[in-house]
């Protein structure tokens, strides 16, 4: 009797969690999703994995929308949120990134510096494009850090006209908050951790690939074998370590693994380099083989210039691996813990610099064993607390108490159009435009239950 008693309640739980979930408003998820090959897909796939765990979607309603359609241009509005992942590739964003401008929501900026992207829009003839690069020229004085200057791409706030129609954004460190707020942005700014996106069992499936990568590459045991993963291309500094590398002692060994980026001839650089066969070349390697490299490597070099102020999916999952990684000391990278990486001078990567640091992981194993400890226990943690999970939640939760306040649409359209009018910080401070936010702070919002005819608010 007291088992069916349980199982009764269990299942009426059940149904009143349906009931309240189908009285929730509906979710729009605009993102690249598997099999689509960009990291942007297997990024969103463990985010929505993980708000699964948490229980998200048992009171909330979420429509994961790929591939995107000419139907949900007309679905878009029709959202009490959508969630828009933008990233600097006008093939997998160029739609999101127009539902975003349709129906603000919150932003995932997958990359501050959307160089390429609004180039590439302005390039097919999309207005969108050229209001985008009109913002970017308005909003860059604005930016006077070292840093970014440093890096071409984000001297130009490309993403300064979404992010301005938006009512919360999420990035993915402390850098990028910075930048935001630097850029004057008003936009709330949720900084959420980038998912921990391999499976436990797919690492361990990766680790056992580690003897038979080292042998491809021609690493003994006693060899230390070096890593470069990621999309091969110039930003990744692989001439500079190819050189490098060159300086080191032959048990030293070098690996580049990733895909295959049209435009930069990495073949050429690899026999340019002369290294014979110290240097593996893998391109355009499955999802499992290019775990495995990880688990094959000894150390990880990750480089990034010029910066765009993305966060390397390819270093998390070297973290996750348990590697110790050499990084570029600018932009997302310097938000990595001091215990987990060694940083060389922000910039073009010089080889002197970056073989001395490779020296110094080849020849203290102990070094390397204790970084990799600290980015496995890093990564550990993240996935334990459900972190990336938790702060999509938040932040979904926040945006939507937000797009609920009719006050706050109000004043959005107002600022909108003053911005849209070109009006400026200092055309405020002398009173243009403020007569109809000087209204509003009288409005009262009609309380029918708490007030009667006569009565203020009435």
């Amino acid at each position: 009797m007291a088992a069916s008693t349980k199982s009764l309640a269990r299942s009426a739980y059940r149904r009143y969690r349906r009931h309240e979930a189908l009285r929730q408003p509906r979710l729009g998820y605009f993102s690249p999703l598997p099999p689509a090959p960009t990291g942007v897909a297997t990024y969103s796939a463990a985010v929505l994995e993980g708000l699964r765990r948490i229980g998200f979607f048992e009171a909330r309603r979420m429509d994961a929308v790929w591939p995107i359609e000419p139907r949900h241009e007309g679905l878009a509005p029709g959202y009490r949120l959508g969630i828009y992942h933008l990233g600097n590739n006008v093939e997998f964003h160029a739609d999101i990134y127009r539902f975003a401008c349709l129906a603000p929501g919150l932003i995932v900026l997958h990359d501050l510096a959307l160089d390429d992207f609004v180039l590439g829009m302005k390039a097919a003839g999309d207005p969108l494009g050229f209001a985008a690069d009109r913002e970017a020229r308005r909003l860059r004085s604005r930016l006077a850090s070292a840093d970014v200057h440093g890096d071409g791409p984000l001297r130009e706030p490309w993403c300064g006209h979404v992010l301005r129609r938006s009512r919360g954004v999420i990035v993915h460190s402390e850098f990028c908050r910075r930048y935001l707020e630097e850029l004057g942005s008003r936009t709330p700014v949720f900084v959420v951790p980038h998912p921990v996106v391999e499976s436990v069992e797919a690492m361990r499936a990766a680790e056992a690939r580690r003897g038979e990568l080292r042998a491809r590459a021609g690493a003994r045991e006693e060899d230390v074998l070096v890593v470069a993963p990621g999309d091969l291309n110039a930003a990744k500094q692989l001439e500079a370590l190819l050189s490098a590398a060159g300086t080191l002692d032959p048990t030293v060994r070098l690996a580049l693994v990733g895909r295959r980026i049209e435009g930069y001839d990495v073949y050429g650089a690899v026999k340019a380099a002369g290294l014979g066969n110290r240097v593996t070349l893998a391109p355009d390697v499955s999802d499992d083989e290019f775990r495995g490299w990880l688990f094959a490597a000894d150390v990880i070099v990750d480089l990034r210039h010029p910066h765009r102020g993305e966060v390397s999916g390819s270093l998390a999952r070297a973290l996750q691996a348990g590697r110790p990684a050499i990084v570029s000391a600018t932009g997302t990278y310097l938000d990595v813990p001091e215990e987990i990486v060694l940083r060389v001078t922000a910039g073009p990567a010089d080889p002197q610099e970056l073989a001395a640091r490779i020296r110094a992981l080849a020849e203290d194993p102990d070094l390397r064993a204790r970084m990799g400890a600290a980015a496995a226990s890093l990564a550990r943690h993240l996935r334990e607390t459900e972190a990336t999970a938790h702060g999509y939640a938040g932040a979904i939760e926040s945006t939507l108490g937000l797009v609920r306040d009719p006050a706050r649409k109000a004043y959005a359209r107002w600022a909108g159009a003053l911005a849209d009018l070109g009006v400026d910080e200092e055309m405020l401070s002398r009173g243009y435009g403020l007569s109809y936010a000087k209204a509003m702070e009288s409005f009262v919002p009609r309380r029918v239950s708490s007030t009667r005819p006569g009565e203020p608010g009435a």
